[in-house]
């Protein structure tokens, strides 16, 4: 997902609040209540929140609940109600594949080594017998299936860099000072910015093919992202608190595989 005007904001906002804190002086001791959804959220107990922007966050937290509400989740029924399962999943396997570089990069940036060997072989193999990642073949393959995925946003928390303030972002949802930081890392190493970025110039890569490929991709994980949401909402006292603390849980736990 292309980087935002927002996003950019945020950031400065995280590297301010980090500055001004210098420690994680905010953080609140607080007990994880959210449901673990399959594997996008492990239960992992998180024993402290810093969350020092909490009232901008409920706000903006708000706001991005009602665009979920009025935007995305008619967008995602409907794409799902034309587009059939197999189909969003051949296109999701597509996509994931070309996402290799990020995560061979971080594997190798993280020191695990065998890690990246795994991602290099699953993306020869997803390449080739999968008819360019449209299948992932690699998953009936015992030695490939299963491999965790990678992101800078998990490398630096390898290098020992903390959290920081966990934040809302517009738009964007749940993130922290970290993984803010990271998202701007793999936009750099992502093939599908290249072209933005100017590291490709092709005259069979335009502009428009770029934002066409980005929003296939934004448009076809929609159904499953507003099903992880809805389940961690349901029965839930406080959805802020629940989906906050989802969310560092599952950073937490991917941080130490």
């Amino acid at each position: 997902m292309n980087l935002s005007i927002f996003s950019f904001l945020a950031l400065l906002l995280c590297l301010s609040g980090c500055a001004a804190t210098g420690k994680q002086s905010a953080a609140q001791p607080v007990h994880s209540t959210a449901p673990a959804v399959g594997e996008d959220f492990s239960d992992v107990p998180v024993q402290q929140v810093d969350d020092p922007f909490l009232k901008l966050n409920r706000t903006v937290f708000g706001m991005n609940d009602n665009f979920n509400n009025w935007a995305i989740r008619p967008l995602a029924h409907g794409y799902a109600a034309v587009v059939p399962l197999p189909v969003r999943t051949s296109i999701t396997n597509f996509f994931d594949n070309l996402q290799f570089p990020v995560r061979f990069v971080n594997s190798v940036l993280q020191g695990k080594l065998v890690r990246s060997a795994q991602e290099t072989g699953k993306f020869v193999v997803n390449s080739t017998a999968g008819v360019g990642g449209l299948f992932r073949v690699s998953d009936h393959v015992r030695s490939l299936a299963d491999v965790p995925a990678s992101d800078f946003g998990q490398t630096l928390g390898v290098w020992g860099i903390r959290p920081g303030p966990y934040l809302v972002l517009p738009l964007l949802g749940p993130s922290d000072c970290r993984d803010l930081i990271g998202l701007a890392g793999d936009y750099v190493i992502s093939p599908l910015d290249w072209h933005t970025l100017g590291f490709i110039h092709c005259a069979y890569i335009s502009n428009a093919t770029s934002i066409a490929l980005g929003a296939t991709r934004f448009v076809n994980g929609l159904p499953k992202a507003i099903d992880t949401y809805d389940q961690l909402k349901s029965g839930a006292v406080d959805p802020y608190v629940a989906i906050r603390d989802a969310y560092l849980s599952n950073r937490a736990a991917q941080v130490k595989k």
